[in-house]
């Protein structure tokens, strides 16, 4: 058996799915959140957007066969703040009596990373990635103008993106990075060494997913599991065909493989392979 790891999230509210080039942004108030809102405002109850709630979490790992454990498990409550305008357009947040363009709510971030060659690269993103994160979403003014819902996309999958490619570049020494206060530009590991990156990103309204590799997140509700990632792999014609342009080849060796090493095709580190 090989290493694993897995962290649980529970939620009593519901949700419905929108996805997005691997970035996955759920609707916790259900049907739309202005429509929950409004109901609930109706009704005299206190609006989704509102509650300040912690979920419950927990989560294990196993080592397997591996000589060390090389997966790595983030929990990070109340991370950062997240403007409501990434989560909700104006019209759906009308009638609630918020104010759109300064609301924040309180975001948790949860996170697995799955390690390759050695634990320090997935031991790095459960440390950093939450910060650059934090940093990102701090560095949003409060007036985003008229959000819809595909700029919200947009919006999300860029900080991914930036954040994912940033410890991507510290991790192989092409970005510098902060040790101790002192700049260091030296790799975090060895080049075989590598992970992949899964993470969510809780409000009390919505659900954002973003992944790197075939680390996955599922949505259990009503005992039926419901897939919120898709697995990068080598099998897929499009990764393929990716891979193939950047000059790297996809071997058929024990199943499909990245140089017939990797049965990933994307990866934070091991740069060969990582093809981000």
């Amino acid at each position: 058996m090989a290493a694993a790891a897995a962290i649980c999230v529970e939620d009593e509210a519901s949700c419905g799915a929108a996805e997005c080039a691997g970035i996955e942004k759920l609707d916790l108030a259900g049907g739309g959140g202005g429509a929950d809102g409004r109901a609930g405002a109706a009704g005299g109850k206190r609006s989704v957007y509102l509650m300040d709630c912690a979920p419950v979490w927990g989560c294990a790992s196993t080592r397997g066969r591996s000589a060390e454990m090389e997966d790595a498990c983030a929990a990070a409550p109340r991370f950062a703040d997240v403007p409501v305008r990434l989560l909700a357009s104006r019209r759906d947040l009308d009638g609630l009596g918020l104010d759109a363009d300064a609301l924040r709510l309180p975001a948790h971030l949860f996170g697995v990373f799955d390690g390759h060659g050695g634990a320090e690269v997935a031991n790095y993103c459960r440390e950093r990635l939450q910060v650059l994160l934090s940093q990102e979403l701090g560095l949003l003014g409060d007036d985003l103008g008229e959000v819809g819902e595909a700029d919200m996309k947009e919006h999300w999958d860029e900080l991914f993106r930036k954040c994912f490619q940033r410890v991507d570049d510290e991790v192989s020494g092409r970005a510098s990075r902060l040790v101790g206060g002192v700049p260091e530009s030296r790799p975090v590991a060895a080049e075989n060494v590598g992970s992949t990156a899964v993470v969510a990103v809780v409000c009390s309204s919505h659900l954002v997913v973003a992944n790197c590799g075939d680390s996955r997140v599922v949505l259990c509700r009503g005992k039926e599991p419901v897939a919120l990632s898709i697995d990068h792999k080598p099998d897929r014609k499009d990764e393929r065909g990716r891979i193939e342009a950047l000059g790297g080849k996809v071997i058929q060796w024990n199943g499909y493989r990245v140089s017939g090493i990797l049965a990933m095709s994307r990866s934070i580190g091991m740069n060969a392979h990582s093809c981000a």
